[in-house]
């Protein structure tokens, strides 16, 4: 019955973190529900006498969370079995495999410690635990959401998009700043309903209430410099040094349809319509932004072939015709032998010339990066399974765009370079430096961090998640781009197939937007601030990493005590055997400290 209840416990908590994300009910999720999103996991986590029975229940936590929360991902076309089955289970295995770090302190605890806790002597223990307990969980959080198998969805940090106060610590922390002090919450409140059945029948109430409310006011504490913080950045005024026009074309197409030329015209006739409608007057565009893989064909080579393609409206003519830049994602070559073809942003100039390309570096593992594609064999079996595509080769390293700035009303006066590299003195326009993460690109942070540091002014990213059929994911892969605004404080642009096309300001703010699963495009002014090197730009994921060294360095600690103390054990209990002399030597001992410590003056009983 009792492990029923914990089940119960670890799958309640299941329930809760999805509801707290964004999700089909609550659109932008709740941070409120957040708070108490991992209080049952802690319980059952805390009750368990096992560690194979906590890995039981972090496997149940892990995997029903995602099965809850990214349950679109089974609309991924014949890649399903990877993306939604083989994920859910991978999810539930690693979050199990960290079962052991939760589990960890009473397992390797001192026997003399475990006694003084059960005693109610050990204060130590209460706030050790919930601080424990959140740590682990927020390293658990970015070990999901780095490396091959990233997957940075299922987070706390998504909860807590509602509350901007809170989320500003991005620019210090990342992400992860937010999901410890959700789980620090969760954390105390299971503690307390612990302690409120282990209090009747302890020597110590007082000591331990104290300990705990102690504790209760550190996450106070934290809690209050963070809304400090928070109310600082989002008053704090931020003025653009320039604008850029830009125009993003919102198709809403059918992904799944591969109609090229329909997908070509259908864009051609938005953005045309959009160009009339909003730069007239004199008025100018500066860039037109399409989503990812509108284009088929690969590049460069393709170049000749959108000359004349598609017969009604050339693209390459089209582009010309409007004398603006354009950003359009297609696919370009690496290799036509080993089929290494990447994901990428096309650059094309004013007059409709393809200027060059950036390549996405982080790729969806087993759905966009198959390992062994290379493979003839390899190839075959995954074109019997999906029908289809033998995924992507990632960019091999950072890729910037400059666009000239035609129409910007703030210091738009050219500016002067003094070159000492044998060119001659020269006068430039205005220019944004871009960077375009791609899809799953704004969800790493390595990527953007890199991308960042290059010298990115604005992070333009194109993405196309309308295979997933629902408003929940377009709205959970904004909330994850999100914080990329406010970890680098700068604007983030996002143009998407059919959402959520918008603009983001360095507070992480919806300056524009245009409605989910529409055709529209979006006019807009787009401010870009002077760049600054934020805590979380110079150090990158420093909270994580320093949580990770601080918890290996307790365990090195922990076992080594334990070591220590079942040596010292062993010895004694081999040494002093009873019937020895050395054995009645230790009890003589041991009876006159215990009657020197216990003597009774004789004297007060007379009074």
């Amino acid at each position: 019955m009792f492990r029923f209840l914990q089940i119960f416990c670890a799958i309640l908590s299941s329930f809760i973190l999805a509801l707290a994300i964004p999700n089909e009910y609550l659109v932008f999720g709740s941070p409120l529900i957040g708070l108490f999103a991992l209080f049952p996991l802690y319980v059952a986590l805390s009750t368990s006498k096992s560690y194979g029975w906590s890995f039981f229940l972090c496997f149940l936590h892990g995997s029903i969370t995602h099965l809850l929360s990214s349950f679109w991902l089974g609309n991924f076309a014949g890649f399903a079995i990877f993306t939604l089955g083989a994920s859910d289970l991978g999810t539930g295995f690693f979050e199990g495999f960290f079962a052991l770090a939760f589990h960890f302190p009473r397992l390797f605890a001192k026997k003399s410690e475990l006694l003084s806790e059960d005693s109610g002597l050990n204060h130590f223990a209460v706030p050790f635990r919930i601080f424990w307990f959140a740590s682990v969980y927020t390293i658990w959080e970015y070990c999901k959401s780095t490396g091959f198998l990233a997957y940075p969805w299922g987070t706390l940090s998504m909860c807590a998009y509602e509350w901007e106060w809170l989320t500003q610590i991005a620019d210090i922390t990342g992400v992860y700043g937010v999901s410890f002090l959700f789980a620090m919450v969760s954390a105390l409140l299971g503690e307390g309903s612990l302690l409120l059945s282990r209090l009747a029948n302890s020597s110590a109430k007082n000591e331990i209430f104290v300990s705990y409310k102690k504790t209760c006011f550190t996450a106070l504490a934290l809690f209050a410099l963070s809304l400090c913080y928070g109310i600082y950045q989002l008053t704090l005024e931020r003025k653009p040094i320039k604008n850029m026009n830009t125009l993003l074309v919102q198709q809403n197409r059918n992904p799944h349809r591969k109609v090229e030329e329909e997908n070509i015209l259908l864009a051609e006739k938005i953005t045309r319509e959009a160009l009339e409608k909003n730069y007239d007057g004199g008025k100018s565009c500066d860039l037109v932004v399409w989503s990812e893989a509108v284009l088929s064909k690969r590049f460069p080579p393709a170049e000749i072939y959108y000359k004349f393609f598609p017969s009604d409206e050339p693209l390459i003519k089209f582009i010309k015709g409007t004398q603006t830049p354009f950003i359009i994602g297609g696919p370009v070559v690496f290799n036509d032998e080993l089929h290494e073809y990447g994901n990428s942003a096309l650059l094309f100039d004013k007059n409709g010339k393809f200027s060059g390309s950036y390549t996405k570096m982080h790729l969806v593992p087993f759905a966009e990066l198959i390992p062994l594609r290379q493979y003839e064999k390899v190839r075959s079996i995954i074109k019997s399974m999906v029908g289809f595509s033998y995924g992507w080769t990632p960019g091999k390293r950072p890729v910037l765009f400059e666009i000239p700035l035609n129409n910007s009303d703030i210091d738009n006066e050219p500016y002067k370079i003094i070159s000492i590299a044998g060119q001659e003195e020269k006068t430039v326009p205005k220019t944004a430096v871009l960077s375009t993460p791609i899809c799953f690109d704004d969800s790493a942070h390595e990527v953007c961090r890199a991308l960042y540091l290059c010298g990115s002014e604005v992070f333009v990213n194109i993405t196309n998640d309308s295979w997933s059929k629902t408003e929940s994911a377009e709205i959970q892969h904004f909330v994850v781009a999100h914080y990329r605004s406010i970890e680098f404080r700068t604007t983030t642009i996002r143009s998407a197939n059919a959402g959520y096309t918008c603009v983001i300001d360095p507070r992480g703010k919806v300056l524009a937007d245009l409605p989910l699963f529409t055709e529209d495009a979006l006019a807009c002014k787009v401010p870009i601030y002077q760049r600054e090197m934020t805590v979380y730009a110079m150090y990158g994921d420093w909270l994580p990493w320093s949580l990770i060294f601080l918890a290996f360095a307790y365990i090195f600690f922990a076992c080594k005590q334990k070591k220590e103390e079942e040596s010292y054990l062993s010895a004694f209990s081999l040494s002093l055997l009873p019937h020895e002399i050395q054995w009645y030597e230790q009890w003589d001992s041991v009876c006159k400290n215990y009657s020197s410590t216990f003597a009774i003056d004789w004297n007060e009983w007379n009074l």
